[in-house]
């Protein structure tokens, strides 16, 4: 549970004792901390300060927890700085405490999801203001969402506004209603280019789909396809009922165990939509404008694979919050392992121009804007908003939205397509923002219709008339009628209300889609495909003046430059050399941050056309991280080349390796994955290295078939495989080997392998209950 009530002196001692307990910390590199300090009551401390600081920003309210946010963050601080005497201060410390996120898998589910809900700024599509939420654990020990005070779904301003809209049908009316007060049926999709992919739906058919569907028992119910997206399903259970259902266990646990490596996506059906209307292709450069927390820029990720395992393009993922770019990189980077995206924090509305490789103003094929917006399409899984919900909440965000849309049509190559999405299903929020983004492109812009591209899809077209109303439900017909004074006058503008007659057969907004959650059992969405035409000539004009003023751009933490590795590197050569790396691999598109020079922690790597965005951009925008980590600093001395071979970018190494790599039998890798070998104390004692490094797995090499041939390697970072398409890394010592992988990725490995992976399951959801 996450009560944590003690004195900010009981703290400082605490936190001092358990680090006493870490072994050879190295006090001179502060992000060291993420990888070292494994120990319960860190992990309580971080998960409470971040998921305290999600729920904080971009509300200006704290969400009422157990604990004094505060007084443990203050004594936090204190003890780093005396313990660690770090620089940089407090903006740096905040900084190390959002880039912890290897918390256990139910529980960092749980904060992304919290995450999702209740931190929405200025780039997110979806809404703001959540409060009448707690956190506890439940008897089977998982998280719950616990209503402080129970909720009303209804909501007389809401029903009379949507009424007066005539956007649902009269005969749909009570069915709408209905479906609106269900809690928000679960939907996932398989990754789209993962090599297993087949391997795995096989697996979620067979093992977990068909057994549900067999048990006879009434209230399970097994996910079924999504009939306009293949390798998406859907079940009319919530997610509550998912998790806790003894029938759908297995279910929960592979989704568990599978969306935490990105082999799986738990999303919502209608998030799904902007992608697929995008569909990027390999060579393409593409924008992801509000991207947090990240679901769609795998999406595009996943597409721009499908067709090419080593795409040209890449895809710039922003976000305006800086702890949200690091839920970003947690995210996309980590899970997805790709060389081609890059994570960057900047204000949506006031995105600066963008260099491409010639110095020329970059513009993207493709550029998903999905904005802020009331969020009343997810009234199915937000109740908090029934009783908030009022039209002053779209009146007020149609400046801001329009604003973002702006912008982002602007970045816009010649021929490419935009999608402007809304989790909202108000016309001042997304009609008549699309109007007013034609009315100025003047012929530049035009809509295309997005039905026919998604068959099997049921929604309803866009409207040219829509009314506008104010906090209490007072229409106005005109703009004329905006009052001269008052709140009213900077509320209302011009731009809200419906296009004329004839501008609205140039528009075309019947082409947009409009999500209605009693069509399909989903939530509300609103969703429009844009192509440019043609160039618009006061583009330019507003290109020029994009850069927000000086002390907008202030931000909290300064950004460490992006070093690549020079021809003829040094540490290059080391690496060439000990792993037999052929001449082919392009090496200098590796970078380190922070430090320089042979001290560097990890090492990235992104493809070219991301390594000339950085080099073109690094100093004009804020670009948090890109790429995927290939090689981690060893501070074993047993081993003799400065870096291991990291998991996330094994994949695409191990194909240019010679050496320090071998194919076992399916038998060792079990035995590997499953940590099953005991260790004798000769044995503990001569690999008390990679003890202390945090790695207790470790296997008696004499329980292994390939012992001898493993004995010839050099001890240290090994990469082994049964199928060569499936390379794990490893740590071979003296008399013992261990997998250097997660919890996470053993299970998959062991389930690839056509193996039971239940009592694996079960084990580490137990962990995740205790640390819970």
């Amino acid at each position: 549970m996450l009560s944590y009530r003690v004195t900010e002196k009981e703290v400082a001692v605490l936190f001092k004792e358990e680090l006493k307990r870490v072994p050879e910390f190295d006090p001179k590199f502060m992000s060291d901390a993420a990888g070292v300090l494994h120990n319960r009551f860190k992990k309580r401390l971080f998960l409470t300060l971040q998921l305290l600081d999600y729920c904080a920003c971009g509300t200006g309210e704290r969400r009422i927890l157990p604990v004094n946010t505060s007084m443990i963050s203050e004594a936090y601080h204190k003890v780093l700085k005396h313990t660690w005497m770090l620089k940089g201060g407090d903006a740096r410390l905040d900084e190390l405490v959002h880039t912890v996120l290897w918390l256990p898998g139910d529980i960092k589910e749980e904060l992304e999801n919290e995450a999702n809900r209740l931190q929405r700024s200025s780039t997110m599509g979806k809404f703001r203001n959540k409060k009448n939420f707690k956190n506890r654990s439940n008897s089977n020990g998982q998280w719950t969402q616990d209503r402080v005070v129970g909720f009303t779904k209804t909501n007389d301003k809401l029903f009379d506004f949507y009424k007066k809209q005539g956007l649902i049908p009269k005969g749909e009316w009570d069915r709408f209603v209905e479906t609106l007060k269900k809690d928000l049926p679960v939907s996932f999709r398989i990754q789209g280019c993962h090599k297993d992919r087949e391997i795995l739906q096989q697996e979620l058919n067979e093992r977990f789909i068909a057994p549900i569907a067999a048990s006879g028992d009434a209230g399970a119910f097994e996910p079924k396809p999504l009939p306009w997206y293949d390798g998406a399903y859907q079940t009319p259970m919530s997610r509550s009922e998912v998790r806790s259902h003894p029938t759908l266990a297995a279910l929960h646990n592979f989704l568990v165990t599978e969306a935490e490596l990105g082999n799986v996506s738990r999303q919502e059906a209608v998030s799904m939509i902007p992608p697929l209307l995008l569909k990027p292709e390999a060579h393409h450069h593409v924008l992801d404008v509000c991207a947090a927390p990240g679901s769609k820029t795998m999406q595009l990720i996943e597409m721009q694979h499908e067709t090419d395992p080593n795409p040209s393009g890449f895809i710039i993922a922003n976000d305006v919050d800086k702890k949200r770019s690091y839920l970003l990189c947690h995210q996309v980077l980590k899970r997805m392992k790709s060389a081609n995206c890059v994570v960057i924090c900047e204000d949506g509305a006031l995105m600066p121009n963008m260099k491409a490789a010639d110095d020329s103003v970059l513009k993207f094929d493709r550029v998903l804007c999905d904005v802020i917006c009331s969020g009343d399409g997810t009234l199915r899984k937000n109740p908090d908003i029934w009783s908030k919900w009022t039209p002053q909440e779209g009146l007020g965000l149609h400046k801001l939205q329009l604003s973002i849309a702006r912008r982002s049509v602007q970045q816009l190559k010649m021929g490419g397509l935009l999608v402007y999405s809304t989790c909202s299903m108000n016309p001042m929020e997304d009609e008549a923002v699309l109007a007013q983004l034609l009315r100025e492109a003047k012929g530049a812009l035009r809509l295309v219709d997005a039905h026919p591209r998604l068959p099997g899809l049921k929604a309803s077209r866009g409207v040219s008339q829509w009314k506008v109303f104010d906090r209490d439900m007072n229409e106005y017909a005109t703009a004329a009628d905006i009052p001269a004074e008052g709140p009213l006058t900077r509320a209302l503008t011009a731009s809200m209300w419906p296009p004329s007659e004839e501008e609205a057969k140039e528009m075309n907004l019947h082409h947009v889609m409009r999500l209605l959650p009693h069509q399909q059992d989903t939530g509300g969405f609103f969703v429009a495909l844009i192509e440019r035409v043609a160039e618009d000539a006061d583009d330019e004009e507003r290109r020029a003046g994009a850069r927000a003023p000086a002390h907008k751009r202030q931000n909290m933490f300064k950004d460490e430059l992006f070093t690549f590795l020079q021809k003829d590197d040094e540490r290059w050569d080391d690496l060439k050399s000990y792993y037999g790396i052929v001449d082919s691999f392009p090496y200098e598109n590796l970078f380190n941050r922070l430090i320089e020079g042979d001290n560097a922690r990890q090492l990235f790597y992104v493809n070219e056309g991301v390594k000339q965005f950085i080099l073109k951009n690094m100093k004009s925008l804020s670009i948090q991280n890109a790429g995927m980590k290939m090689f981690g600093r060893n501070k074993n001395k047993v081993e003799k080349v400065r870096y291991r071979i990291s998991q996330e970018g094994v994949d695409y190494l191990h194909r240019f390796m010679s050496n320090q790599k071998m194919r076992i039998p399916k038998e060792d890798m079990l035995i590997l994955l499953r940590a099953a070998g005991k260790q004798d104390e000769k044995g503990v004692k001569a690999d008390m290295e990679l003890l202390k490094k945090g790695v207790k797995a470790l296997v008696d090499m004499e329980l292994l078939q390939s012992k001898a041939e493993l004995r010839r390697l050099k001890s240290g970072s090994v990469v082994l495989y049964v199928d060569v398409t499936r390379p794990i890394c490893a740590w071979i010592g003296q008399r013992t080997a261990a997998p250097y992988i997660g919890k996470e990725e053993r299970i998959h490995l062991v389930r690839l392998l056509g193996e039971d992976v239940d009592s694996m399951e079960a084990t580490e959801k137990t962990k995740r209950k205790q640390k819970a």
